[in-house]
């Protein structure tokens, strides 16, 4: 079984923490984010003038490898990944926001992302989220990151 665990993840530092009941399994969690990576949505920032920025921002989801790196969750690697994780226990992600704008010839800009490091517990049914931001602007919270993981857990479970 490889480590999915990071060393350095802030223990004393975690920024959000919140429980849930929930009916799945730490594979079942790994599948639903290795779905969310590359999904992509719109929002809108003001910007240091005052104008209001149209923005996309794009999720990239990372899962922790040997205890000192990350490795990318897509879904093509995925059996890989799942291979030695146990129906219970803790696992680290990194998930990245990354944003960018049109700007006025239409020629899609990049600026400063959000990553965050996630914590994701589970033992008889109770999840653990420990969600910690570890840089950026803070365009997107820590609680936002838990809404998206909760509403993409339930709709997996739709389908």
């Amino acid at each position: 079984m490889r480590k999915r665990v990071y060393h350095h993840f802030p223990v004393d530092d975690v920024e959000f923490t919140q429980n849930y009941s929930f009916w799945g399994n730490l594979p079942y969690l790994v599948k639903t984010l290795a779905a969310m990576n590359n999904r992509s949505g719109s929002m809108t920032l003001t910007g240091n003038t005052g104008q209001v920025l149209d923005v996309k921002r794009n999720i990239k989801v990372d899962i922790a490898e040997a205890n000192v790196d990350f490795k990318s969750l897509a879904p093509k690697d995925l059996d890989a990944v799942l291979e030695g994780i146990e129906n219970n226990g803790m696992l680290d992600f990194r998930i990245n926001i990354l944003y960018s704008r049109l700007n006025k010839d239409y020629s899609r800009v990049a600026f400063n992302e959000d990553t965050f490091l996630v914590r994701c517990e589970l033992n008889q049914r109770i999840l653990i989220l420990k969600i910690h931001k570890l840089h950026g602007p803070g365009h997107t919270t820590c609680s936002e990151i838990a809404s998206t993981m909760v509403d993409e857990i339930i709709r997996g479970d739709e389908k």
